[in-house]
């Protein structure tokens, strides 16, 4: 048995910084440089786009609690 992706994540127009995954909700959130923090499910599912303010453009830490 060889590893597979279980979901190719898509979205973001710029490179991505930082990742958090909940396997408990089933969720996993990234944000990239220059972008918005996106939503994903686990299966690959985009749920929603978080835009940061101007005083927060460069995500470096996500968490989910």
């Amino acid at each position: 048995d060889y590893p597979a992706p279980r979901a190719v994540l898509t979205g973001h127009d710029h490179e991505v910084v930082c990742v958090s995954v909940c396997a408990e909700l089933g969720l996993v959130i990234s944000g990239a440089k220059e972008g918005p923090c996106l939503v994903h499910t686990i299966t690959g599912d985009l749920l929603r786009a978080l835009e940061g303010t101007e005083n927060c453009l460069y995500p470096r830490l996500i968490s989910v609690s």
